[in-house]
């Protein structure tokens, strides 16, 4: 089995995370909380990090995944001084902690590196922009089937069944990345699943019929 996606990596960034503390993390554990000081940046050697949004009422809206060799919490470099957001972990993982002074200071040496983290932002600009698109024009069926279809990209793992989505996923998870109820992501799920698209099992998705999936986008 071999995952679909090339991680993205700082080039030569080894050197700064030799000067981070690194921390194994259990399953679902909070990495940050909103209102927590914005002082350090954060990188994924293991496992992955769930970023997401809260309301005062709890509901979460989640706007992105981390995972290996992917950094988060970064608007510690841009002037943040409170977090805006949350991070967790989605399943048991090693991170490594960069004070926000000792990375600015490393940067400043490597404009290169620094270049590559603008274009970085670049691209999640983007997709931010389309998890707002969905939201606002999209059904759940057709958010559903396009959020899918980033996560067997970016974190498919193919097998003989089809492309395993490989991080402990559960339909809340889902929910909350399309800004649906439990219930209708749970319903949409079982439709896909009679029409032969996917296979739902514990805290696992496969999908197996990709062009089937593309083509919800499109209905």
């Amino acid at each position: 089995m071999h995952s679909t996606r090339e991680r993205w990596l700082l080039p030569g960034i080894e050197p700064l995370l030799e000067q981070g503390d690194r921390e194994e993390v259990p399953s679902r554990e909070t990495v940050y909380y909103p209102g927590t000081p914005s002082d350090a940046v954060y990188f994924v050697e293991k496992g992955n990090v769930k970023l997401s949004y809260l309301d005062p009422t709890g509901k979460r809206l989640t706007m992105a995944i981390r995972g290996p060799g992917e950094m988060f919490g970064e608007m510690a470099l841009v002037g943040e001084q409170r977090r805006r957001h949350q991070a967790m972990v989605v399943d048991e993982s090693v991170i490594v902690r960069v004070g926000r002074d000792v990375c600015l200071a490393w940067l400043r040496e490597r404009p290169d590196v620094l270049l590559e983290i603008l274009q970085l932002f670049g691209l999640w600009i983007r997709d931010l922009e389309e998890i707002v698109e969905d939201q606002a024009f999209r059904d759940i069926q057709t958010r559903l089937s396009r959020q899918l279809l980033r996560l067997s990209h970016e974190y498919g793992v193919k097998t003989k069944d089809g492309i395993l989505i490989g991080f402990r996923l559960t339909h809340r998870d889902l929910a909350e990345m399309i800004g649906s109820a439990r219930e209708n992501t749970t319903m949409t799920l079982n439709r896909f699943e009679r029409e032969g698209i996917l296979d739902k099992r514990r805290f696992q998705i496969v999908i197996k019929d990709l062009e089937g999936l593309k083509e919800k986008c499109r209905s």
